[in-house]
């Protein structure tokens, strides 16, 4: 009856230990899902900053051309301007 018990006891603190284990590679896998999903929200913020970034510099683009384009309008109305003061 002894050996049965602790044939019982071994196959216990067996299973025992193979749910330590399994808990363990669990938490661990857990860990790392964590640490993926802090990266890939790191990523996000990055993008997101990137993206904002460059629809300000964009901005700055359109008002740069638009001036660039009243300053070409402006300089070829002086030279038609100076074009029909030298046909006269």
């Amino acid at each position: 009856m002894n050996t049965k018990i602790d044939a019982l006891f071994a196959t216990l603190r067996g299973l025992v230990s193979d749910q330590t284990r399994d808990l363990a590679l669990a938490m661990a896998e857990l860990r790392a899902a964590k640490a993926e999903r802090d990266t890939a929200r790191q990523s996000l913020r990055a993008a997101e900053q990137d993206c904002d970034d460059m629809q300000s510099i964009n901005s700055d683009l359109r008002t740069v051309n638009a001036r660039l384009v009243a300053d070409l309008d402006a300089a070829m109305e002086r030279l038609n301007h100076a074009e029909s003061i030298i046909m006269q």
